[in-house]
């Protein structure tokens, strides 16, 4: 009886992020992520007026207009690190000419490659000593 009510979950959590969100991938990403960096800087614009951090929640008490002061760096840390959130989201997705290759390849051929370049007489490589520049 409970794996049927978990199915039921989830199959209405399903349609109603089928409702909610949009049908392409990299827009759903971009959402959801966006939502989360959202979230984020609402975490952080309450740590920050809760720690008092700067004196800055004495300082927008004291305000003529209190309201002004939290909209303006509520508005800064959203579009800062929702889009941080987002960016990162999108320097994380696979590229599509990378085939199956992931990053640990990938620095093994730039590994064997700079390898192959030193055997070949093409990059001289210096021993580094502490305190001077390797000379190359």
């Amino acid at each position: 009886m409970k794996h049927d009510e978990n199915l039921y979950l989830v199959a209405r959590m399903s349609r109603w992020a089928q409702k909610l969100l949009p049908g392409n991938p990299l827009f759903r990403l971009l959402a959801i992520n966006g939502a989360i960096g959202v979230f984020v800087s609402c975490l952080f614009l309450l740590a920050v007026f809760a720690l008092n951090i700067g004196n800055l929640r004495v300082l927008v008490a004291k305000a003529d207009d209190p309201v002004l002061p939290v909209i303006m760096l509520a508005f800064g840390l959203v579009i800062t690190l929702t889009s941080v959130v987002m960016g990162t989201a999108i320097m994380m997705l696979k590229s599509a000419d990378d085939g199956d290759r992931g990053t640990r390849e990938k620095s093994r051929l730039a590994l064997a490659l700079s390898d192959d370049a030193v055997a070949h007489g093409q990059l001289r490589t210096a021993p580094a000593v502490a305190g001077r520049r390797p000379q190359v």
